[in-house]
């Protein structure tokens, strides 16, 4: 089976010139933005935007131009400058195991190193984005911010539902990863299959951020990272919302009462224990299911090449076990 290593190698030269020009976009004579640039390069992930912009790029235009590895750029960074902010608003300590800006340097440096990364998007697409790029982009900063006011206006409410969990989730992750998709098959210019992109984008965001919130029930997965944190924090995501469905109403009315009033991670662990075992994990992975196969279909009308079976591969990666 195809793994992530191996998608990421189909564009490996790709990726190495990204690595570098997102270097250089973050050089600063300020020794402090340095400092911190060189601090969160120690924590990148796996890069999943500019892998997508990316083999997008590759899949419309049959090519990966200097420009698309640029709008790569532009992803990545709006991408972080969010994580510093989300951290500052969530008062998180740690993001994959190392201790955040907030928590390493305070609040005011954070939300200051978070402007610093948005500033050099803005600086990158006043320099190289076409203005349908810059609609794509601005569109997706505001949404983006939506996303995160919706999930603050409704952090206190356990009554949530599953559509209000989609439209947070759609706001917050899936747009920004349907925009990846979007510029990297706009290239500088319009395309017959952006629409395509952006639908594939779109749904496979939503899986993959469906994917992420059954990681913090699934404490067999070995990932590395901590779980039962969304209880802790009161975080109502699909897996929970699943099992609060299908249990009986005294059970629900205890377990909102729990969370309500907080938990530690003793009744975190009891509670994932109760929702891992309950059927829920199962009917989360089904509706991750729907999203990997309708982002799939969105891609029939492109031509077939290594750059779309990537994509493809890339979604089917969600529903694995």
């Amino acid at each position: 089976m195809t793994d992530l290593a191996q998608i990421t190698n189909i564009v490996a030269p790709q990726i190495e010139a990204f690595e570098k020009e997102y270097a250089d976009q973050l050089k600063s004579s300020v020794t402090l933005a340095n400092t911190i640039t060189d601090y969160l390069n120690k924590r990148r992930g796996k890069q999943l935007r500019p892998l997508l912009t990316l083999i997008s790029a590759g899949a419309c235009q049959g090519e990966i131009s200097q420009h698309s590895i640029k709008m790569a750029v532009a992803m990545e960074l709006l991408h972080n400058s969010s994580l510093i902010h989300d951290d500052v608003v969530d008062d998180s300590s740690l993001r994959r195991g190392i201790p955040t800006v907030n928590n390493t340097w305070g609040n005011k440096i954070a939300v200051l190193s978070g402007d610093f990364y948005l500033a050099k998007v803005m600086t990158l697409l006043c320099r190289h984005a076409s203005p349908e790029e810059m609609e794509v982009v601005n569109g997706t900063a505001v949404s983006m911010s939506e996303g995160e006011l919706l999930q603050q206006q409704t952090a206190h409410s356990l009554n949530l539902d599953e559509s209000n969990y989609i439209a947070t989730i759609e706001k917050k992750t899936a747009s920004l990863i349907a925009a990846c998709c979007e510029i990297g098959c706009l290239a500088g210019k319009k395309n017959d299959y952006t629409e395509n992109l952006r639908q594939f984008g779109l749904h496979f965001g939503l899986a993959f951020q469906m994917r992420d919130d059954m990681l913090d029930y699934m404490p067999e997965a070995n990932t590395g990272k901590p779980y039962g944190n969304d209880l802790q924090e009161r975080k109502m995501t699909l897996p929970l919302l699943n099992y609060l469905a299908m249990t009986d109403p005294s059970r629900k009315e205890i377990l909102l009462k729990q969370i309500a009033d907080g938990v530690d991670e003793i009744i975190a662990m009891q509670i994932v224990a109760e929702v891992s075992h309950s059927g829920a994990m199962e009917k989360t992975q089904s509706r991750i299911n729907t999203e990997v196969s309708t982002a799939i279909d969105a891609l029939k009308p492109l031509p077939d090449s290594i750059y779309k079976q990537a994509m493809i591969d890339l979604a089917t990666l969600l529903t694995r076990k």
